[in-house]
């Protein structure tokens, strides 16, 4: 499925912060011209989210391992970007898996994860979340799913693709997140 929004940027908009809990896993490539002494434009960098790519969601109040309902991982991000009148359109492709814990009893891994674009100051410009599910078909106890997200960032005079970055992670309560947290 591919989904998209177009983040806009007011010039002198003020956006909350994004705190830094996140590790750089790839950056999409520069693109220029055959003669060209360097890329024409960057594009920007894409980050997973630390403590945010994993997903444990558990059935009920239980905690111990036989009430998981499902774990899911982000497993891979790739994608392409491209330049067109001062706009960089980003094609993100995010890989998902998830495993069926004990206590599903639905064969469905339903979740939410979240896209941010950040400017050069971390400040959030667009932010977006997705919902989605991974179906474990027959007797599969572990699936995947290829979501593709687009992109639009129109870029200020002076700058580049390399002054955003694009933020990758599951929609985690805080309950969620500390459980990763722990499980470092």
């Amino acid at each position: 499925m591919i989904r998209s929004f177009l983040p806009l940027r007011p010039p002198a908009a003020r956006f909350r912060s994004l705190p830094v809990l996140a590790l750089s896993v790839l950056t999409l490539a520069g693109c220029g011209t055959a003669g060209d002494t360097g890329p024409r434009f960057s594009c920007p960098r894409v980050v997973l989210v630390d403590d945010a790519d994993r997903l444990t969601r558990f059935a009920d109040q239980g905690r111990d391992l036989t009430d998981v309902d499902f774990e899911a991982e982000i497993m891979q991000l790739a994608g392409s970007c491209g330049e067109d009148d001062g706009v960089i359109d980003v094609d993100l492709q995010i890989r998902i898996v998830a495993s069926r814990g004990p206590a599903d009893d639905d064969r469905r891994a339903p979740f939410a994860y979240f896209v941010a674009i950040t400017d050069a100051d971390e400040r959030i410009l667009a932010r977006e979340s997705f919902e989605t599910a991974i179906e474990f078909p027959g007797n599969a106890t572990r699936s995947g799913i290829l979501e593709r997200v687009a992109h639009r960032i129109p870029l200020p005079e002076g700058e580049t693709g390399a002054d955003y970055a694009i933020y990758v992670g599951f929609e985690l309560s805080r309950e969620e997140f500390d459980y990763n947290r722990r499980r470092r």
